[in-house]
């Protein structure tokens, strides 16, 4: 018994001995920084859907909260952005730090704001234009822009998320990482994995005509989710054994939602991506997890609710979690492989050359005057935007795009400059018309030609049209003298003929139809976006002839007469512009003054000269903005002078009295106006205000009225509109004439 015991205790003790490599090896699964030998490798695949992409945030905060890593990412769209941020070195929360801080509307309007466009550019809101340019081709064919928002902004935005980097091969980002595109011309899905990661990130969510096509390589590219808006079968042969799918596509309409034209085009768009999708979703395996976040009424361009997306991403992925937390890693596991990324986060490089694309008829010393690039050193992004943003504010470009191509040591700078290929012509058209509900209704059809770029300096002519009760040509020859155009020299002329109203106290007696023409050459210099100075000489010409009524004497009525003015002189202007809106401003200054000396002339104006003052002020009040408004215009030895007659009444214009109720060659007008959004009036496209103006304003005697020479003053409440066609007001109006004064205008004419 004590042998047979013996025995049995050796051998219990040898085999406690051979058991133990095995439960040395197990123990420390749990806390052993070492990757597990066998884990599957997961493919991460993010679906386009517009701001619905958002909610890829909250996904990748779930996964990476619970320890699920990343062995590849595919995205398409907004889930290339989001994709290629995250496989770029970001993390979930600096992108939510980030989509926070984003002004989502203004990311997404085209142009930039108008305190940066130049002056040139801020002129059109005189005639207010609409904000598109038809192309007029040499040979009189029309032509029009291939997108509807440019992406100055958005590269701006992917260039900082990308900490301006890029990597020769997407394979050696943090996360290795694919954009899907879509070829715009054979309509094939096209995986991009090397390049410039920005451009691939601006082609995969290139929505045809939202956003302008992307030429790489011999393709020219759109929105991925045309061919592959769930690209599950590029992770699956990229690296993924397991994949995560996250579906954000907005579903289709039901029939009692397609109701407009609108509705049916969005509806082709949702079908067509729903048909692509279907196949790739029924291809997910048992082991493979479909994240599909219910966003209800969420639409794709709610950005500005980029939280409540970022949280259903977050929902969503929460209650998948008993299918995710078989692919989580141990803590000390993932904390290597999280800083494993972070080490392979990407880092500028030095610039080692620069390359720019030949251009058709811009000027390449454009260029080279405003874009100052230090080789050797990294691109200061900050710096170089700047750069780039006031060549664009030119105006001459639709773009001005820039790839980040690596080239081992350094990095090689291609500038892009896409020039306005529907011009070099342009058209732009207008409409302003009013009522006051009683006696006055102007209007005015409003249309402009442009010829850019007539030669190596950028000269360019313009012919402006006004067609209603007011008739106008206006034409100007605009020669740079340098290529920076702080100099120039502009010839230019002006037609016009107008109504004038002679009124008696609240009556109006009579008529004169006023006819003027002018025409001079101005010498200037120009500041950028701030404004420009000019002198010149000019000669006018002015008829009045009174078609309507007559004037009370004590001989009885007596016909209008008709009135003549010949002179010409010295003129002189300034001006400085920085509102950052015109109609309706919430900060900057805008001021205009100009002044005429005649030389010589008839006999009544050989000495005649005048000075006008414009000048407004923008604030804001918390929600409430505002400004303050001051013109004025005064006359010297003017007595028989009728060129420059001018009016106080109408709208906004001291709106209890008629139009051109008060008429004088010298006023001085003022005018607070406050007003602040109603937000179940906004949408995307169109602001909605509700505000009020206090008035007041004098008018002193001239050739064609008596003038009272006393201060008037008018209250005016509104609900206004800031439209694509200009400002659109219904107002209501009560002043010390005791009279109500109602008006609707698009445009202001009055």
């Amino acid at each position: 018994m004590q042998i047979g015991q013996m025995t049995k205790w050796f051998w219990l003790a040898v085999g406690l001995v051979a058991a133990l490599p095995a439960v040395a090896q197990d123990a420390p699964a749990a806390s052993d920084a070492s990757m597990p030998a066998h884990r599957p490798r997961i493919g991460l695949v993010l679906g386009g859907g517009g701001a619905r992409g958002l909610a890829h945030i909250g996904v990748l905060k779930v996964l990476a909260e619970n320890h699920i890593p990343v062995d590849c990412v595919v995205g398409t769209s907004i889930g290339a952005l989001v994709g290629g941020s995250y496989a770029a070195g970001q993390t979930a929360d600096t992108m939510i730090d980030r989509s926070g801080k984003t002004d989502w509307d203004t990311l997404f309007q085209s142009g930039l704001p108008r305190q940066q466009m130049s002056y040139r550019q801020k002129q059109d809101d005189n005639m207010h234009l609409a904000p598109i340019d038809v192309g007029v081709r040499d040979d009189g064919s029309l032509a029009l822009p291939k997108s509807a928002i440019d992406t100055q902004k958005i590269e701006t935005l992917l260039r900082d998320l990308t900490y301006s980097g890029t990597a020769r091969n997407f394979d050696e980002l943090s996360v290795p990482f694919r954009a899907i595109a879509t070829d715009l011309e054979t309509g094939e899905m096209v995986v991009m994995g090397d390049g410039d990661l920005v451009t691939a990130m601006r082609a995969s969510m290139a929505v045809p005509g939202v956003f302008p096509p992307v030429a790489r390589s011999e393709h020219l590219l759109v929105d991925g989710g045309l061919s592959r808006n769930l690209a599950v079968d590029v992770a699956r042969k990229m690296c993924a054994d397991v994949v995560i799918a996250v579906d954000v596509a907005s579903p289709p309409l039901k029939r009692d939602g397609i109701n407009t034209i609108f509705d049916v085009a969005a509806q082709y768009t949702r079908l067509m991506i729903v048909q692509n999708q279907r196949p790739q979703i029924a291809s997910l395996k048992q082991d493979d997890v479909l994240i599909t976040p219910s966003l209800g009424n969420l639409e794709s361009t709610d950005f500005a609710k980029a939280k409540d997306f970022i949280l259903a991403g977050e929902k969503a992925t929460r209650q998948q979690l008993v299918n995710l937390q078989r692919y989580a890693l141990p803590t000390a596991a993932y904390e290597q492989w999280e800083q494993a990324r972070e080490d392979r986060r990407l880092q500028p490089k030095p610039i080692d050359s620069i390359q720019v694309e030949r251009m058709n008829r811009v000027n390449p010393d454009v260029l080279s005057r405003n874009v100052d690039v230090e080789l050797g050193k990294n691109l200061d992004s900050t710096e170089f935007h700047d750069q780039l943003s006031r060549l664009y504010a030119r105006g001459d470009f639709s773009q001005l795009d820039y790839e980040l191509l690596d080239d081992g040591a350094g990095q090689k700078l291609r500038l892009i400059p896409v020039e306005k290929d529907w011009g070099p012509n342009y058209l732009n058209f207008g409409i302003a018309l009013g009522t006051d509900f009683e006696n006055a209704s102007p209007y005015a059809l409003l249309a402009r030609y442009r010829r850019t770029w007539l030669n190596s300096l950028g000269a360019e002519a313009s012919l402006s049209l006004r067609a209603g009760d007011t008739m106008a040509l206006a034409g100007e020859f605009y020669q740079p003298l340098q290529i920076d155009g702080y100099a120039f020299i502009a010839p230019n002329f002006s037609i016009q003929s107008s109504p004038l109203a002679v009124y008696e106290g609240d009556n109006e007696i009579g008529q004169f139809r006023l006819y003027k023409q002018q025409g001079g050459i101005d010498l200037g210099s120009g500041f950028s976006r701030y404004g420009e100075a000019r002198v010149g000489i000019m000669a006018e010409h002015a008829h009045a002839s009174g078609v309507v009524g007559g004037i009370w004497t004590g001989d009885g009525v007596v016909a209008l007469p008709d009135l003549y003015q010949s002179d010409y002189g010295l003129r002189v202007s300034l001006t400085f512009d920085q509102l950052d809106n015109a109609d309706f401003p919430t900060s900057g200054t805008q001021v205009h003054f100009s002044a005429y000396q005649a030389v010589s002339g008839s006999s009544d104006t050989a000495s005649y000269g005048r000075a006008s003052l414009n000048a407004r002020q923008g604030f804001s009040l918390g929600e409430t903005s505002g400004y303050l408004l001051v013109k004025a215009q005064a006359t010297r030895n003017g007595d028989d002078a009728f060129i420059d007659t001018s009016w106080l009444g109408g709208f906004l214009n001291l709106s209890s009295y008629p139009y051109q109720g008060l008429i004088g060659d010298k006023f001085i007008y003022g005018r607070v106006a406050l007003y602040r959004p109603l937000p179940f009036l906004n949408t995307e496209s169109k602001r909605t205000m509700i505000g009020m103006a206090a008035e007041s304003g004098k008018v002193y005697s001239s050739a064609l009225d008596t003038g009272d020479e006393k201060w008037h003053y008018s209250g005016v409440g509104f609900i206004a509109v800031d439209s694509f066609l200009g400002p659109l007001y219904l107002g209501a109006a009560y002043g010390d004439n005791r009279q109500w004064r109602y008006y609707l205008t698009l445009g202001n004419p009055f």
